[in-house]
């Protein structure tokens, strides 16, 4: 048997081969919503979703069905601001994204995905009241008008959405969550409705937003957020009976979404107990909405939106109440905390 430390050219050839495939070979990671990690070659991206070659077979990830994506060759910035983003920590994720070069990035795709998360970290930032609404309107729309085929440009309608409601221009915000309903993802479309609907009541079209919710309730819920975005409209429709004079009726149908509350999403807990305030301030009960707004302040405070309502309605609250000491401290919190959504 000949030596196996001795090996003819054409092995060698061959084994320096297998090398250069394997080292040229392009290693994609997609992280689907469930499931494990698929690894392969990103073949096509639009906005409804990606095509994946996985073994030499194409795979289509519609848009709701992708957590996030990772390319062969990111910038070591990139992977940790994703991480960042994962874990809401959006000051974090800025501060990594804005050490990159973006113009020196090897890939399209890697250019795109440095830019969305650019504008996303601004956005949720602003949301939070720790930046301008303005600014991080302007590098959302211009995300979205370079990239009008990306992966995420849905989830920058909903951001632009957000942002639109946060500045107070309704007719804007029905316009980018309205985008929403044209996504492949049922959740999507379902949480179009729900949007339009909350914007509507923003904006004291109590008949339309009522509308909207009913529709939310009509949908047959395949998953679990879509039953999320169905109790949401449970509590907003409360809010709408309020304000339609029928509080005792309001306020029965908060409690009953208390009594089977998800402990751990905190998100939808925090609307529930501002809904309760709202019904009990419709009915007059000032103490008792006092105690609802002040659950979510104690408890939901990292929920920012939610917190900033809750907020604003203790200062006034606390006044009513002859406690002029705690609504100062309220309104202290409100602007040290959200400087730029205490207005």
């Amino acid at each position: 048997m000949a030596n196996s430390r001795f090996l003819t050219p054409w092995v060698v050839l061959l084994t320096i081969s297998c090398w250069v495939g394997i080292a040229s070979a392009q290693t994609d990671r997609l992280y689907p919503t469930s499931g494990d990690v698929e690894i392969g070659k990103i073949k096509a991206i639009s906005k409804d979703g990606i095509v994946m070659t996985i073994g030499g077979k194409d795979k289509n990830f519609p848009v709701g069905e992708i957590r996030r994506v990772s390319f062969q060759g990111d910038p070591p910035e990139l992977t940790r601001a994703r991480d960042f983003i994962m874990d809401a920590q959006y000051d974090q994720a800025l501060s990594e994204l804005k050490q990159i070069d973006v113009s020196k990035l090897g890939r399209d795709e890697m250019k795109a995905d440095t830019q969305f998360y650019l504008a996303l970290s601004q956005g949720e930032m602003a949301l939070s009241g720790q930046g301008d609404l303005a600014q991080a309107t302007a590098a959302a729309m211009s995300f979205v008008q370079q990239n009008p085929n990306s992966y995420h440009f849905y989830s920058t309608t909903r951001l632009l959405g957000d942002l639109a409601k946060a500045i107070g221009n309704f007719q804007r915000a029905a316009q980018f969550y309205g985008y929403m309903l044209r996504s492949p993802s049922a959740d999507m479309k379902v949480e179009s409705v729900y949007q339009g609907a909350m914007v509507k009541l923003a904006a004291k079209d109590t008949a339309g937003a009522k509308a909207d919710l009913e529709k939310v309730l009509g949908i047959k819920a395949a998953t679990a957020e879509t039953q999320r975005f169905q109790t949401l409209a449970k509590a907003a429709l409360a809010v709408v009976a309020a304000q339609e004079g029928q509080v005792d009726q309001a306020i029965e149908m908060v409690n009953g979404l208390i009594k089977t509350m998800n402990p751990t999403d905190t998100q939808t807990n925090a609307k529930i107990y501002n809904a309760l305030g709202a019904a009990y301030l419709a009915a007059g009960k000032d103490e008792d909405a006092l105690l609802a707004y002040l659950h979510t302040q104690l408890m939901y405070s990292m929920h920012a939106e939610s917190h900033v309502e809750a907020l604003k309605q203790l200062v006034e609250l606390w006044t009513k109440v002859g406690k002029p000491d705690r609504a100062a401290q309220a309104r202290g919190e409100l602007q040290q905390r959200y400087p730029g959504l205490s207005g």
